[in-house]
Parts: structure tokens; C-alpha cells; sequence
């Protein structure tokens, strides 16, 4: 589960305490508000635990997905000349 996910299950929750009427579309837009109360949670490189095994996953901005690429396109162009 995301921390976005686990902050708006805890105002859902925080919600639904004082009225029984409250939705979790509610608690989203609630959530959404107050975003600024869940802190830092975009890590460049996070490391999660799903059904005991690690997953090492890794935000690459896509500017240096598109670099990457024409590099690779670079290296075969050398290759024909």
C-alpha cells in the first residue's frame, strides 16, 4: 500500500468516527486538503516488502528515460557508418 493510500485510509477512518454518514470519496477530498500533514514520500529509490519479497523500485524522470534512448539510437547509427 502507498503512503498516499495509508494517509487517506486514516482520514477515512479519523472521518468516520465522528459521523457514520462520512464516504471515503469524502476522505479523498479531505485528504487531498490536507496533504501538506503526510509529509515526504516521493524517495528517488524506495524499497518495499510485497508477500516477503523486496522490490527495489526506482522513479527515473523522463527526460533521462529519453536520453537513455537516443544514446542507444546514437550507438546503432555509429555502428552502420
Amino acid at each position: 500500500m502507498t503512503a498516499w493510500n495509508d494517509f487517506v485510509k486514516k482520514i477515512y477512518h479519523e472521518g468516520h468516527n465522528k459521523d457514520s454518514n462520512y464516504s471515503f470519496k469524502q476522505a479523498l477530498k479531505d485528504a487531498s486538503a490536507r496533504k501538506s500533514e503526510m509529509g515526504k514520500t516521493g524517495s528517488v529509490v524506495k524499497t518495499e516488502t510485497a508477500m516477503g519479497v523486496k522490490i527495489k523500485s526506482s522513479k527515473k524522470s523522463r527526460k533521462s528515460r529519453k536520453s537513455s534512448k537516443k544514446s542507444k539510437k546514437s550507438k546503432t547509427q555509429r555502428r552502420r557508418k
